[in-house]
């Protein structure tokens, strides 16, 4: 005889021992009667479940009979009924090692056990009553020690469905909310579920959404404009009202891109939605110089049309174009920011162009480190003006055999998009001159949006991962305001500057002040006309002419720091310290890069209508401040057991209070949970529908069709782990399939048959 929970068994063996014979014993008021009536299906349901968990087996529903749609009988076996269906092939399969299909094991063993319900309706009163009731199981009933493996017993109740909810929100995939979920609850036993069911839970709240997803979001953002006048949406469907492309921005975006938005990276590398839409956004830099989102949108295509939209939505939105935009090389691109952006200047990602290099020019030159050292220092430099620029790279071609490469030949003749060279004198030209700020962006997205999400949980995570880019800024914020900053030296202008500039800029403007300080010589000195000109050298062995216009206090280097950057260089404050300067002048204190308080619009006026942080739902905030109190105070009196008693009691009653009269039905209650999730109601009618996947230029990268290059190929096979070859008998990443012995072999074979042959 075994045990489970409070129940016994009476077992029993046949003659040949091959058959177990168990009759489960349980209370009375537990087991079914036959002829025992009940409300309703799910009053039957509730009873046998009881009844099987109190003795250790599993239940499943197996048959049903409907009249007129109204269901008259219905049939609940023990889950171990049934036979498995391939069982016929399992020896094979196990004698092969499993190679003919995966190993899939069974709890079926032709358990009779079940219990059937028949519908009655008597006097006006109807329901189902116990027709056949079958005790008898062929096995052994489950363990208390293993019982909450049950399916029974694993039931997601709405502390489970919430909690899934908030780590879906916050990305925290199905294990790990499992594992926090058991720290919470106390156990893996007081689980009540296991990480198969989180993930089934997660997989139904992408289900919910299944084709509906878009008019979501365009609901939702009708409700945001109806909210805000700031909030701008826009898209474009086509003749199947099948969503091809989105534009959206809030107000703070706005708001931001006004202050900040005087250059910005346009970035399609983006590939995190189910559509494989891509995500186009309109990133700057903010003046901590950390990545601010300014826009976003979503094509399904990477064509001049596409993005030509884009950009003409972005502008009206904005009310004014960027003064320089950073892109990749995309023909497509260009096409769109010629046509829309005409007084926008353009700016190929230097990082993109140089990132193939290693693919476009010989491989003897890579493993050269003079040629790397002379190139770099040829293209990335700041300091060439365009004539020295062109001098150094025709040097640069011509010691190095390179005069009639094709495609360094058309990089020199698009030098105007991407040499810094010709940007010494762009406003803040040299603040972005890659994409790096987008890539840096990619990989904070990359945290937040996944690749399968559709277009609803991606506009949710989207949110959500703006929303904790706002909230660094407004911690960096609070740091300029709070914190004390660390001079370096006696100056009076040092310590201005810490008064004005971020934290962030203050450190780079700290730098030039110390090496103006401490490195900076006189080589020359002239004066003419109250201009005092000096010759300035430096600790990297670069001289500068500096200028002093005493006529009205400004300042100019050769160097163009201040032009470029936004910051003065060290050569000025060089002058500053011989001058005796106090205070830095206003002509360079209205810059980008000052706190916040005292920053000014790069395009003018700001509208002080706009929103200055994002919107907050006040049911979310109740919420929260309920589920905070709720854990404070088991906190704090976790250790007072009758305290705990009384107050899950209250609960209790407040509860069943609340709840009187208007139960809500599970399927109600599990769909008034999703959409608190997405933060969006389900629409009644659907107007604009999903994309179908769409291909874009980097869609074969998950094809086999793709050729792989060299440097991809050297890349792989540095990941994967030697092997010993039997033909060479080396540690390599080849075996005697595609020896490169065993092929020079059969290329003497065959030159030794064709001398033969002669």
């Amino acid at each position: 005889m075994e045990e489970s929970g409070s129940s016994t068994m009476d077992e029993a063996y046949d003659s040949n021992m091959d058959e177990v014979v168990v009759v489960p014993d349980c209370s009375k008021d537990l087991k079914p009667v036959v002829g025992q009536k009940f409300k309703s299906l799910d009053f039957c349901f509730a009873f046998y479940d009881v009844y099987a968990r109190a003795v250790g087996f599993d239940t499943r529903k197996s048959q049903m009979r409907k009249t007129d749609g109204i269901i008259t009988w219905y049939n609940v076996v023990c889950n171990r009924e049934g036979s498995k269906k391939s069982s016929e092939d399992d020896q094979a399969n196990a004698r092969s090692g499993f190679s003919i299909k995966r190993r899939r094991l069974s709890k079926r063993c032709g358990c009779k056990a079940s219990i059937s319900f028949k519908f009655f309706s008597d006097g006006g009163v109807s329901g189902y009553t116990v027709e056949e009731f079958n005790e008898v199981h062929n096995h052994y009933m489950v363990g208390t020690e293993h019982q909450q493996f049950m399916s029974i017993n694993r039931k997601l109740d709405d502390v489970h469905h919430q909690f899934i909810l908030d780590c879906s929100k916050a990305n925290i995939g199905p294990t790990l909310t499992f594992n926090v979920l058991k720290e919470i609850l106390g156990g893996f036993q007081l689980v009540g579920c296991n990480v198969g069911d989180i993930r089934n839970a997660s997989r139904d709240i992408k289900a919910y959404v299944h084709g509906i997803d878009v008019q979501m979001v365009l609901d939702d953002m009708a409700r945001k404009k109806e909210m805000s006048e700031a909030f701008t949406y826009e898209y474009e469907v086509n003749a199947s009202n099948q969503l091809v492309a989105l534009f959206w921005c809030d107000g703070l975006m706005k708001r931001n891109y006004h202050m900040f938005g005087d250059i910005v990276a346009f970035d399609t590398t983006y590939n995190t939605n189910r559509y494989c839409m891509i995500f186009a956004p309109f990133t700057g830099k903010d003046n901590h110089g950390r990545p601010v989102t300014f826009a976003a949108g979503l094509v399904s295509n990477e064509k001049t049309g596409a993005f030509a939209w884009l950009f003409r939505h972005f502008v009206q939105c904005m009310g004014v174009a960027p003064k320089m935009i950073v892109t990749d090389q995309d023909l497509g691109m260009r096409s769109a920011i010629e046509e829309i952006l005409v007084g926008t200047r353009h700016r190929w990602c230097m990082w993109h162009i140089m990132h193939k290099l290693a693919n476009k020019v010989p491989g003897r030159l890579l493993r050269d480190e003079d040629f790397k050292k002379e190139f770099n220092a040829c293209v990335w430099s700041d300091l060439l003006e365009p004539d020295e620029f062109e001098e150094e790279w025709n040097g640069v071609l011509e010691r190095y055999d390179l005069e009639d490469h094709g495609w360094l030949k058309t990089l020199y003749d698009y030098r105007q998009l991407w040499i810094p060279a010709y940007f010494r004198d762009f406003p803040m030209g040299s603040m972005i001159r890659t994409t790096s700020i987008s890539e840096s962006e990619n990989s904070f997205y990359k945290k937040f949006l996944k690749p399968r999400n559709n277009i609803a949980e991606f506009y949710l995570n989207f949110n959500q991962a703006v929303d904790f880019q706002r909230n660094s800024r407004t911690k960096l914020d609070y740091q300029d305001a709070t914190a004390l900053p660390i001079l370096a030296t006696a100056l009076p202008f040092e310590k201005h500057a810490s008064t004005l500039y971020t934290d962030s800029m203050f450190k780079k403007i700290q730098e030039e002040i110390v090496e103006g300080n401490d490195r900076c010589r006189v080589l020359d000195f002239s004066s003419a006309d109250m201009v005092d000109t000096y010759k300035l050298g430096d600790s990297l062995r670069n001289s500068y002419f500096v200028r002093h216009d005493k006529s009205d206090e400004s300042y100019s280097c050769d160097c163009k720091l201040f032009v470029r950057q936004g910051y003065l260089c060290s050569h000025i404050f060089f002058l500053f310290r011989n001058n005796e300067v106090k205070k830095i002048p206003d002509d360079y204190c209205a810059s980008r890069w000052l706190k916040t308080p005292l920053a000014k619009a790069v395009h003018g006026h700001v509208d002080e209508t706009l929103p200055t942080q994002s919107f907050v739902d006040e049911r979310q905030n109740v919420s929260k401040q309920g589920i905070s109190l709720f854990y404070g105070f088991l906190r704090r009196f976790e250790t007072d057991i009758d305290v705990l008693r009384a107050f899950v009691g209250g609960l209790e009653e407040l509860g069943n209070s609340l709840q009187a009269g208007t139960p809500l039905t599970s399927v109600s209650e599990k769909r008034r949970m999703i959409e608190q999730f997405y933060g969006m109601e389900r629409p009644e009618v659907v107007e604009v529908h999903p994309p179908d996947v769409v291909k874009t230029k980097g869609h074969a990268s998950s094809s086999a069709s793709r050729l792989i290059s060299k440097r991809e190929k050297a890349i792989k096979d540095a990941t994967r782990p030697l092997r010993r070859c039997k033909a060479c008998d080396e540690l390599c990443h080849h075996d005697s399939r595609n020896c490169p012995m065993l092929k020079e072999l059969e290329m003497e074979n065959e030159l030794r048959k064709g001398k033969r042959k002669c």
